[in-house]
Formats: structure tokens, C-alpha cells, sequence
């Protein structure tokens, strides 16, 4: 664990939280977002996390991004971070359906972020979109959904399938499914609610091979209990399968025209990295970068992966001058 963070680590000067209920999904969203302190952003950038994740965790994501002269936000889906929980049940991982969570995200994007990324003087400011893991297939499908939303992205080990996913266990999910109204609440088989030995922070667990970045997720569980978050639910798992199909459906990426990063880990054992590369192939105007020796979290490892995938970004943003543009027509 952290005995302590860098200021690379902590909020970054000028971070201001807030929160919304979307009444359309019943969830409490909440959400953080900070601006460059000297006149207005090159573009905003909106990040979007993993299972479990939260904004906390990404604050040196945002201090990436105020390099770079971007304005950065970030959104804690339903059921983790200091969003929504499960009544009753608040560490319980669950999901009544990643489609809610593309109407929070959108949400998000139409009441907050784009009222605020318009310049007096320069107009429209661009819009991108990052997310990792299971942001990156409620990303994608939201881009597919509201095409005109953003003018880029960005997705690290986007959530296609499921790692070792096999026949036994789709067979068994598709037994499971009647019984989701009795224990779609419930705890997967082994499930439980967090635990420190849930990742090793070390270094040496499936999430990163660096030892700093590693430990981050469970400093920030161990200062605030509110954030932890245990295992997934059935239901979750069920959701899940269900979203990834709906992304491999004829025509839902080739819709996608904008451009968009794919950064592929490649010693990644939690998402299915054959799917990905597979899938990346539908997307008209992708940029993929498969990093060898990364593991799962590509923007929480060493600097050499995280790097690779951060001067993808950069060149994607530059060849398609999305920071460049002056003015753009009206969202």
C-alpha cells in the first residue's frame, strides 16, 4: 500500500466534484472535472473507467491531460465509486443494464460537459472520449448510439469478452439467465466484498507490473471505505455477455466514422484480447497499439506501456487536428 502520494497522484489544483440523479435510470451520478488555469482548453476529454474504478484513481490521467492544455472529467458509473450503490448491498458490483449506463453517460455529456466546452471567442471546443475496460464498451456503444457527441476516442483494453471465457461457462451463463430475477442480485460463485487481498499492489497481480501505480486503486479503498467496492453480481456478468454482443452486431462499429485509439494489452487475462483485435477491425478510422508485455490497466502501468499508448493518442489528435481546430460547427 501507499504510505503516501505525489501531488502527480493527488487531485489536481482547480478538481471540483459534483453530482446529478439521472431520472430516467434512477441513478445518482457523480462526476469530477477540472479546466487548464490559463485560458481555455485545446479539447475536453471525458474518462470513463473500469469495473470498480473510480475518479480518484485517474487524477494523474487528469494531470496528463492539463498537460497536454486539455480540460479533463471523469464519471463514476452506477454501483462504485461515489455513485449509486445496491441497497442493502453497497459493495455488491452490479448492473441493470449497461443501456442505463450509455443514458448516464449521455446525460452527462448533454447537460454538463457540452455547455461548458464552449469558448466566447474560439467557439466549439472538441470533444474525446477515454475509457478503459468495460468504459471502453459502454464508450463504444454510445458513440455508436449519439455519433455527433464526440470528434475522437480513445480505449484502453476495451471490454469485448471476457478473458478464458469458455463453451462450459457461456453454457452455464445461458442456464443462469432464467434465474437472474432470483439471484441477479446475488454475489458471482466465490464472491465478496472487498477485501485489501483482492489485488496484491505489488506489481505483480494481472492489473499492472508497476508497483506504485498498482497500489494506487488500494490506497484510495483503504482512505475511503465509501469506495470500495467487492465483487460483481450475477446480473453484472449477465449485462456484460449481453453488451459485448450488442457491439459485434452487423453494422454497430463500422458506424462509428470519428477516430479512435485501441490500445491492446498483451499480457492482459481479463478481457479478451482475440475479440479486440478482431472487432478493431470493423472501426473505419482506428488507431491500434498493442503494447506486448502490458497487463490490464495500460493507463495505471509502467511508464513505457503507459507512454505507447499515450503517444498513440497524441498522434491520432494530431493527424486529425482535433485540437487545432479554431472553430467547429455547433454541437
Amino acid at each position: 500500500m501507499c504510505a503516501s502520494l505525489t501531488d502527480r497522484f493527488l487531485a489536481p489544483a482547480g478538481w471540483r466534484t459534483h453530482s446529478f440523479v439521472n431520472a430516467d435510470t434512477g441513478h445518482k451520478i457523480h462526476y469530477g472535472s477540472v479546466y487548464p488555469p490559463n485560458g481555455p482548453p485545446d479539447a475536453v476529454v471525458v474518462c470513463v473507467g473500469g469495473l470498480s474504478e473510480f475518479s480518484e484513481k485517474y487524477y494523474e490521467v487528469a494531470h496528463d491531460m492539463l498537460d497536454r492544455n486539455y480540460a479533463f472529467w471523469f464519471m463514476d458509473w452506477a454501483y462504485q465509486g461515489r455513485s449509486t450503490r445496491l441497497d442493502k448491498y453497497p459493495q455488491r458490483r452490479h448492473s441493470d443494464g449497461f443501456e442505463k449506463d450509455v443514458m448516464d453517460l449521455a446525460k452527462l455529456v448533454t447537460d454538463y460537459v457540452k455547455p461548458a466546452a464552449v469558448h466566447p471567442d474560439r467557439g466549439r471546443i472538441p470533444l474525446v472520449l477515454l475509457g478503459h475496460s468495460m468504459g471502453g464498451n459502454i464508450g463504444l456503444r454510445l458513440l455508436a448510439k449519439h455519433p455527433k457527441y464526440f470528434d475522437a476516442a480513445a480505449f484502453t483494453a476495451p471490454l469485448f469478452g471476457i478473458y478464458n471465457f469458455n463453451w462450459p461457462l457461456k453454457l452455464l451463463a445461458l442456464v443462469l439467465r432464467p434465474l437472474m430475477p432470483l439471484i441477479g442480485k446475488s454475489y458471482v460463485f466465490g464472491g465478496t466484498d472487498w477485501k485489501p487481498f483482492m489485488r496484491t499492489s505489488d506489481g505483480k497481480d494481472k492489473f499492472s507490473s508497476d508497483a506504485l501505480r498498482d497500489a494506487i486503486h488500494n490506497h484510495w479503498s483503504n482512505s475511503d471505505e465509501t469506495l470500495q467496492v467487492g465483487n460483481p453480481t450475477f446480473l453484472w456478468v449477465i449485462e456484460a455477455l449481453k453488451s459485448s454482443a450488442a457491439l459485434k452486431r452487423a453494422g454497430v462499429l463500422e458506424s462509428i466514422t470519428i477516430p479512435v485509439v485501441i490500445g491492446i494489452a498483451g499480457e492482459d487475462t481479463i478481457v479478451n484480447n482475440n475479440d479486440i483485435h478482431i472487432q478493431s477491425k470493423r472501426l473505419p478510422h482506428a488507431y491500434v497499439v498493442e503494447i506486448p508485455k502490458a497487463r490490464h490497466e495500460i493507463l495505471m502501468e509502467r511508464d513505457e506501456y503507459r507512454d505507447a499508448f499515450l503517444k498513440t493518442f497524441d498522434k491520432m489528435i494530431e493527424d486529425n487536428r482535433i485540437a487545432t481546430i479554431e472553430k467547429l460547427k455547433p454541437f
